[in-house]
């Protein structure tokens, strides 16, 4: 009788433990789940940003370039207004 009621306890205490163990990875599992659309937004977001990013870099050369070329005509005329004089 108390070989049968130390397997009988066994078998609870083990069935209990995998009920626990089911039941928290139910949580993480609905948890992750939860959160998936908001970090899907959240990588959209940031894609979003990046390309921001890239856009204003390629503006910025651009806008350097032509910066480049007007102090260039401006040291040109400088110049030659200073040989004329």
């Amino acid at each position: 009788m108390t070989n049968n009621i130390n397997i009988r306890t066994i078998k609870d205490w083990l069935t209990f433990i995998i009920a626990v163990v089911v039941a928290v990875s139910g949580v993480i599992f609905w948890i992750q789940n939860l959160n998936d659309p908001k970090f899907e937004e959240i990588e959209e977001e940031i894609q979003l940003l990046r390309d921001d990013i890239t856009q204003i870099r390629d503006d910025n050369h651009k806008i350097l370039r032509i910066v480049g070329r007007l102090e260039g005509k401006i040291e040109n005329k400088i110049r030659k207004r200073g040989k004329l004089e």
